[in-house]
Formats: structure tokens, C-alpha cells, sequence
């Protein structure tokens, strides 16, 4: 174990990232980082990102990460729950709750407070720091070349589930940034990558097209191009949302496995307590798995579904959605 092996958690926003994350958090050697690249952004990379970059890029990478360790900003470290550590004493754990929730409330009135007990543990101890991103994706190949000891999970949803997820959410004002899939200027960047390239998409062709085709090509390229970039490094595992959904214990074991974490109860424990109620909250943690894999079914319109089916059937990637695995069929 050594805070030198770092996992990243990347994947689409309305992924089912925040709970993945949480999974990971919950392993007691763990240094859990909420979307740090939000917070503070990788401004000297390109979003679009080579699967290499130049030994400027390797080191301004490692500095960043040597950063992200520190960070304590309330939307970096207060993510609850907040779970004990092996690394920190139980009024540690003490602190880093009492003073998450301050942070919170401190934030809603405008004011920034560091999170307290969220700091990286002293040189002496081992960790693993997890990075979770909806922002970095398109860099996952360069991260990984340049961070050779990472790990990586590549989380894909149903596109159906991400563009009824983007489109609920775009509806009831839970984001404040525009509409995703009117985001022309980045959806012109994506037409110049492999993915668009060769299927001869362009910002014209999009712009024709109905909002959810739009996302519906968004989700294409961005996991694509991610794939491809990370492919070369052998250290890039990809996660289907929904097969988690199905079997949350048995699919974390093989995560878990793959980046060199042991199994332990207080993950097992918190699985129990994530899938075994419901919470309606558009960001919660706590939810029946397989409702929320699948709701887009009764909520997204037959025609959108239709015209989302299409695009998808045009990646291997979305394949699986389409074989016949238990984990894709929800039960009736």
C-alpha cells in the first residue's frame, strides 16, 4: 500500500460516480478526493488529451496530484458520509464530520471553510488516494501515462440513463452551468477526436440533431476516445453502472481487486446501508440499485429512447446493453 498508487474513479456527469466514489471511500486505507479538477482545474491540458504528453506534462501531472492530497475544500473532502480511517485517530474522524458539516453550511452562505481531519495522513502511513472526475475523462490516457503506478476505472452508464439523468436534472435547475447538450463549443472539440473523425460527424451534423441524439453522441465519443487513449497503458478497467447495480458486493471484490485494495466489512456495511433504502435526493448515495439503473425506462420518451437505441447501436463500447446479461435486463 502507498499513497504513490493512485485509483481514479473517471466518468460522464449522471454516471453513478458519486456512490462509486463513496464505495471507495469507504475502504478504511483510502484517501477519498471528490472531484478535484472541479474544484481546481487541469488548466494546462487540453480536455481532449493525447494518450501521451511531454515530460513538462509528466511533471505538472505529479504536482497536481501531490495537490489534489492536500486539498480540504468543502466540495473536495465534505462528501458524506465520512467514514473512519486507519490512518486517523476516531476524534480525527470526529473532526473531519463536525467540521465537513460547518463547511457545508458555511458554503451556503458564501463563505469558504477548509475541512478539518480530511488531510492526507503523516509520511508514516500508507493510503491510496482516490480521484473521482466528471471533469477529466478525455485526459484519462495522458493521467495514466504519466502517473504509471494509477489504476483506473472507466464508469459507463446506459446512455439512456445519462441523457434522462442530464435532461431531469437540466429541467429542475440542478446545474448551473448550460445546457449540456447545447454546449457547442465543446461539442466542436469532440468532433475533431478519432471517434467523431471517422464516423464523419461534424458541429453541423449535431447542431441538426435533436437535443438527446446530441447527448447521445456526446456519451459515444467521450468514453471512446477515453478508452482508446487509456487502452495502451493495460490499467484501465471498465465499469458498467448497471452491472454494479446487480450485484454491488460481488462487482466491488473485482474492483477492488483489480486496484490492490483488500476486502473489508466497513465497505461491505456500506453497501448494505446505500442499496438497502431509497432517498429521492437528485445526488444521493442512497438508493435501490437497479430502480435507479432503470427508471430512464419510464421516464424518458419512447421516441428519444428510439433515437438514443440508434446511435447506440453504432459503438462496441454500448454493445453489452444489448446482449442478453442478467445485469442488463431489469426484472419485471
Amino acid at each position: 500500500m502507498t499513497s504513490q498508487c493512485p485509483i481514479l474513479l473517471f466518468g460522464m456527469p449522471r454516471s453513478g460516480t458519486t456512490w462509486i466514489g463513496k464505495i471507495f471511500d469507504s475502504h478504511p486505507e483510502t484517501l477519498y478526493r471528490h472531484e478535484p479538477d472541479t474544484e481546481q482545474a487541469l488548466r494546462d491540458l487540453p480536455l481532449m488529451a493525447g494518450a501521451k504528453g511531454s515530460a513538462q506534462d509528466r511533471e505538472y501531472l505529479t504536482s497536481y496530484l501531490s495537490m489534489v492530497a492536500r486539498m480540504r475544500a468543502e466540495r473536495v473532502a465534505a462528501k458524506q458520509p465520512i467514514f473512519p480511517k486507519s490512518y486517523r485517530s476516531g476524534l480525527g474522524t470526529s473532526l473531519h464530520r463536525v467540521s465537513a458539516a460547518a463547511s457545508k453550511v458555511a458554503g451556503r452562505g458564501g463563505v469558504s471553510l477548509p475541512v478539518l481531519g480530511s488531510a492526507a495522513p503523516p509520511a508514516s502511513h500508507d493510503y491510496r488516494l482516490v480521484w473521482k472526475s466528471i471533469e477529466s475523462m478525455g485526459r484519462l490516457g495522458m493521467i495514466l501515462w504519466a502517473l504509471p503506478d494509477a489504476r483506473s476505472i472507466q464508469i459507463l452508464r446506459h446512455p439512456c440513463g445519462y441523457v434522462n439523468s442530464v435532461l431531469r436534472g437540466e429541467s429542475s435547475n440542478q446545474f448551473t452551468h448550460s445546457g449540456a447538450s447545447e454546449d457547442y463549443e465543446l461539442l466542436d472539440m469532440l468532433c475533431r477526436t478519432a471517434p467523431a473523425v471517422r464516423r464523419e460527424l461534424t458541429l453541423g451534423k449535431l447542431k441538426a440533431m435533436n437535443p438527446d441524439e446530441r447527448l447521445a453522441w456526446r456519451w459515444v465519443i467521450f468514453n471512446e476516445f477515453a478508452a482508446e487513449q487509456a487502452a495502451p497503458t493495460g490499467r484501465n478497467e471498465l465499469l458498467y453502472y448497471e452491472e454494479l447495480c446487480s450485484a454491488p458486493a460481488e462487482v466491488t471484490r473485482r474492483l477492488f481487486e483489480f486496484c490492490g485494495l483488500s476486502w473489508n466489512s466497513q465497505t461491505e456495511q456500506f453497501l448494505e446501508a446505500s442499496t438497502g433504502s431509497q432517498k429521492d435526493g437528485y445526488y444521493s448515495v442512497v438508493k435501490n440499485p437497479m430502480d435507479s439503473a432503470w427508471k430512464w425506462r419510464t421516464q424518458l420518451n419512447e421516441s428519444a429512447q428510439a433515437r438514443v437505441l440508434t446511435i447506440m447501436r453504432q459503438s462496441q463500447l454500448a454493445q453489452p446493453y444489448f446482449d442478453a446479461h442478467a445485469w442488463a435486463r431489469k426484472d419485471s
